[in-house]
């Protein structure tokens, strides 16, 4: 179901998706005050408005109780993230654009093979995006894709996606460098080395960053419009074909962490949710204490969300997030830490990790939604 269209990140594909959808000056578009700064930037970058809705402590997802109070004449679209692979309470927010009438986007860059009531989330909105970066449920280095659900909302991004250029020869080669080395040489117990070399040699430009300086400043860089490259489709068409061996190893790995922490895996489930977890969240007591004894370990954990708006801790006014405004959120984002279920974890490693963290994690007690 739906159409493809292939980016050079999956935020380009959603800022193509909201120039189809004719989204513009003045307009609001909808998403939970706990993402990456890249989403509410690419609707700034429309000229439209971000406007923010706190998150459900049982999934990390939009809080469903909170969307329709920020609901205006401006409203055009509710982007649903389906936060570490679990499931957003789609229903709901279907029911809340069709009372509307508004666009409804799926955030699917956590959660390709999770299911929604037995469908596969990308599929239920009007449109959705994807992501092929490092961190990604599959990797092609970087990239992105949107998935057209809306036979009318096809033929604009049809037309959208015209404007858009490939990359330049040096981008492509880069980012194959880039995914050879990735593949063949990094392993979890070099995880935080490896982060902070990519960091730095992206800053240099000896490598294609995940975020540009400009990006992480809030501002639209140039030569945001690239489609994804030659190499790069090919490398996420052979991804594609063997998904279900990445959705497979993801449970395994899950189950390990089930066993560790039961309590966090029961409040993540529902009746509606089949889930892949990208990664399996926990709030612990000091974040910052167990992450620096985790690099002093090599004990691979994620750090998302470091703020509403990851990674930025400033500058949030500037795409209109008014701290204190997502208070849920802004709470979780400094006890929340994720381990990671990707294809280099294998069981014995998944095992030490939960169990680092179960003995470093404290006690923490979960705020009311």
């Amino acid at each position: 179901m739906g159409k493809v269209f292939t980016f050079f990140k999956g935020r380009v594909a959603l800022y193509a998706i909201l120039k189809s959808m004719g989204i513009g000056d003045k307009d609001e578009v909808i998403l939970p005050g706990f993402t990456c700064v890249v989403v509410p930037n690419a609707i700034s970058y429309t000229g439209a408005i971000p406007v923010y809705v706190d998150i459900d402590i049982k999934n990390f997802n939009i809080d469903v109780d909170k969307i329709e109070e920020k609901i205006s004449k401006n409203t055009k679209a509710i982007i649903a993230q389906h936060t570490f692979g679990i499931p957003a309470e789609m229903d709901e927010i279907k029911k809340l654009c069709k009372k509307y009438n508004l666009f409804l986007i799926e955030d699917a860059c956590h959660c390709l093979g999770s299911k929604y009531k037995g469908e596969e989330l990308g599929t239920i909105g009007d449109a959705s995006f994807f992501s092929s970066q490092w961190s990604k449920p599959i990797t092609t280095g970087l990239g992105g894709w949107a998935k057209i659900n809306n036979d009318e909302l096809l033929k604009k991004m049809e037309k959208e996606y015209e404007r858009f250029i490939p990359p330049t020869s040096r981008e492509e080669s880069l980012i194959e460098l880039q995914y050879k080395v990735y593949s063949k040489l990094l392993t979890p117990k070099i995880f935080w080395t490896a982060q902070s070399i990519y960091r730095k040699v992206s800053s240099m430009g000896f490598a294609v960053g995940s975020s540009t300086d400009d990006e992480l400043e809030y501002e639209k860089p140039s030569g945001f419009e690239k489609r994804m490259g030659k190499k790069q489709i090919t490398i996420l068409n052979q991804k594609l074909s063997s998904v279900k061996e990445m959705i497979s190893h993801r449970v395994k790995i899950t189950n390990i962490y089930k066993e560790f922490f039961p309590e966090e895996y029961s409040l993540y489930l529902s009746e509606n949710s089949d889930i892949v977890f990208l990664r399996f969240p926990i709030l612990v007591e000091d974040k910052k204490g167990i992450l620096v004894k985790a690099r002093k370990e090599k004990i691979e954990i994620g750090d998302w969300f470091l703020s509403p708006l990851h990674p930025n801790m400033d500058g949030w006014e500037k795409v209109k997030y008014k701290k204190g405004s997502c208070k849920i959120a802004e709470e979780v984002c400094e006890h929340i830490i994720n381990l990671p279920t990707h294809e280099k974890i294998s069981e014995s490693e998944a095992k030490r990790i939960a169990d680092f963290v179960k003995k470093h994690r404290g006690t923490y007690e979960y705020p009311i939604s």
